[in-house]
């Protein structure tokens, strides 16, 4: 069981940074962070999603992000978003998963959710991150 101090406990819960899902065995967790971007139209915005496991109990990890607003959206297609993976470790890993999405229109606008399953069947979610695209294109006409 992790203990944590009155400070480091109201720091934590004041950035809102963690989003943490244990077995007893404490063999997953996920961190995000808990932001609101707006990002102008056109333009691009990364989410980051940090998996931290132990391969033993778990099993092969699947992380992905989603827009909870859409039910079981997954960001996969691969014209509109690009996901990078990086993982470090042996038996205890650490896995960072960022999904861009590019050329942002007011449709892209939504609420997003880190989301990581094992093999064995553990989950873990991680805060959620709203997005909400501003601007739009502008038909401009000038007259002479």
């Amino acid at each position: 069981m992790t203990r944590c101090t009155r400070a480091s406990l109201l720091l934590l819960v004041t950035f809102g940074w963690f989003a943490r899902a244990e077995e007893s065995n404490g063999s997953l967790e996920l961190t995000s962070p808990q932001r609101v971007f707006s990002p102008a139209w056109g333009s691009s915005v990364r989410l980051s999603c940090l998996a931290d496991y132990d391969f033993q109990p778990c099993g092969w990890l699947h992380v992905t992000w989603g827009n909870i607003s859409m039910p079981n959206v997954e960001l996969t297609d691969p014209d509109k978003f690009i996901t990078t993976v990086n993982e470090t470790g042996g038996d205890v890993r650490r896995r960072l998963v960022v999904t861009e999405i590019l050329h942002l229109t007011p449709q892209d606008s939504g609420i997003f959710q880190c989301k990581a399953e094992c093999e064995a069947g553990r989950s873990a979610i991680g805060h959620v991150i709203r997005v909400d695209v501003q601007g739009g294109k502008s038909l401009r006409t000038s007259f002479t």
